[in-house]
């Protein structure tokens, strides 16, 4: 009896005492908090935790991004030296920009990232154009192949998708399946969804060519549409490949006779 009551005499005061209590900033929450009290500059203690804390899956950034906390994701641009923080991912390899949880989120994401690529003394006009970013993030597969453009098609989040888009998302990248962007999309278009047929119309806009592209299985956009029997983005997709195959076709010509009158 004695035993018990000196270990629990014991055990509260080791839970009671600073001496014991856990260290500030030692959860992803803990270090969030840290963080939003700062004034200024994060310490180099601090911007050593943000960039290698880890629970689980999540790292401080991921964590902002899956759960749309754009007041950190602003914050880590006022408080961060440089932008190495956009370089972790989780174990599917996936980065911030896969996992931003809406428009906002994504926004708040890019505006982070210049602002951390310009203390770093990047061109301003070089910021989303450069293959730091264009091939480390904005096109960079998943285990699965999918960009973060791929990804937010997917969950059906299609401003985020056709921001991604204005900055450089490649639509002629393909996953592991062979499927690009707009074939995945083409799936989601079934049932007459506005949203994915508005988004398509954008695609087919920006880059006409990808109706070219086949999928695992062989197949254009206008197949798959064909196939899946969606007619109003077999309609968009038909409009588009008709127009690039004549212009093809006027090209082919347009060379043949110069090469004739050479």
């Amino acid at each position: 009896m004695k035993l018990t009551k000196i270990l629990f005499v014991l055990t509260t005061v080791c839970l009671l005492s600073p001496a014991f209590a856990a260290p500030q900033g030692a959860t992803l929450a803990g270090l969030r908090t840290e963080l939003m009290q700062l004034k200024g500059r994060a310490p180099s203690a601090v911007v050593r935790r943000v960039l290698s804390y880890r629970e689980g899956e999540e790292t401080l950034l991921l964590s902002a991004s899956r759960r749309g906390d754009v007041a950190l994701i602003e914050k880590l641009a006022q408080t961060l030296p440089d932008s190495r923080v956009f370089q972790q991912k989780d174990s599917f390899k996936r980065n911030a920009f896969h996992w931003a949880a809406d428009y906002n989120t994504a926004l708040a994401l890019m505006k982070t990232y210049s602002r951390l690529r310009l203390r770093e003394g990047a061109p301003q006009e070089d910021v989303f154009d450069s293959r730091a970013f264009r091939t480390a993030l904005m096109n960079a597969g998943d285990l699965r192949g999918e960009t973060p453009l791929m990804y937010q098609v997917k969950a059906r989040r299609y401003e985020v998708a056709f921001l991604y888009l204005t900055k450089n998302a490649d639509l002629c990248r393909k996953a592991v399946s062979g499927e690009t962007a707009v074939h995945l999309l083409v799936r989601q278009c079934t049932g007459h969804s506005p949203e994915a047929l508005t988004l398509l119309a954008r695609f087919l806009h920006g880059e006409p060519y990808v109706v070219f592209l086949r999928d695992g299985a062989g197949r254009t956009p206008l197949e798959l549409a064909q196939e899946l029997r969606a007619r109003l983005a077999y309609e968009k997709i038909k409009e588009v490949q008709q127009r690039e195959s004549e212009s093809r076709t006027r090209n082919l010509r347009i060379l043949l006779r110069n090469f004739l009158n050479s």
